[in-house]
């Protein structure tokens, strides 16, 4: 996904991001409720409840409103690079990835591939070979970062890290699900997981000054994704608020992710 730094130069403590999240909550409440709200957000007066209103400042309507197209475009392309597991599987057969899988304990239930962490992992690995550089792509513990006597441990572990697990410059995440029926509270649960390791990391960087680490996720699964069109708007958020600094969908991976490698370690 395209960075658009009309967004990202807001920074990720913006009001904005707070309007977007509590739009969910709007949305949730049906069409009246929701038109009510925007119409009163135009004259500058974000409704809270039904006897409380936010005066926000002049312009941020317009931006709020800006920004809710822009996102759609992005919600519309995302859908539109996701990948069936199929598609994935075989691209890691053209580019010679080993395929795991996600087992679990009932064996009725499908067993799905990590058709996405194997092609991350195997171009990664590919690239860091070729410069002589450090990596981990399957992480046994957590990352840690310390600079000026403070230090920022990982919420948990990660999916893959340059150059390793100390102090490292990249990390990222990955988020592909498989199953034969639509995705469900996991696919809530994994953008909450994303959007913690990045503000946390974004946090240790405000306060010890350290230099910025580039937090990637990665997500595919064409029939779970498309079905969440809520969480994935909420993914899109996180990325152009600058929580992840990249997001790469389903065939991205197969695009852009050897492009950024590159621009981050030559």
């Amino acid at each position: 996904m395209n960075t658009n730094e009309k967004w990202r130069n807001l920074g990720w403590r913006h009001p904005l991001w707070d309007y977007v999240r509590f739009y969910s909550v709007v949305r949730a409440q049906g069409e009246k409720v929701r038109e009510r709200w925007e119409e009163k957000l135009h004259g500058s007066k974000m409704e809270i409840d039904a006897d409380h209103d936010l005066a926000i400042p002049e312009g941020h309507a317009g931006l709020f409103f800006d920004y809710l197209r822009s996102r759609e475009k992005d919600l519309e392309k995302a859908v539109s690079s996701l990948r069936t597991e199929e598609e994935a599987l075989d691209y890691c057969g053209r580019i010679g990835a080993e395929v795991t899988k996600t087992r679990t304990q009932s064996q009725d239930h499908h067993q799905s591939s990590k058709a996405m962490v194997a092609a991350v992992s195997y171009i990664a690995g590919e690239h860091c070979l070729e410069r002589g550089i450090d990596f981990n792509v399957a992480p046994a513990r957590r990352c840690v970062w310390l600079v000026d006597n403070r230090l920022h441990v990982t919420a948990r572990n990660l999916d893959g890290a340059i150059p390793s697990l100390d102090a490292p410059e990249m990390i990222w995440e990955t988020k592909e699900y498989w199953g034969k029926t639509k995705g469900g509270s996991k696919m809530s649960d994994a953008v909450y997981e994303c959007a913690l390791v990045g503000r946390e990391l974004r946090e240790f960087e405000e306060h010890s000054e350290a230099p910025r680490v580039s937090h990637v996720v990665f997500l595919d699964g064409k029939d779970q994704w498309a079905s969440r069109a809520s969480d994935l708007r909420r993914f899109i958020d996180l990325f152009h608020q600058g929580i992840i600094d990249n997001l790469l969908v389903g065939r991205e991976v197969e695009t852009e992710w050897k492009e950024l490698l590159c621009s981050m370690f030559p």
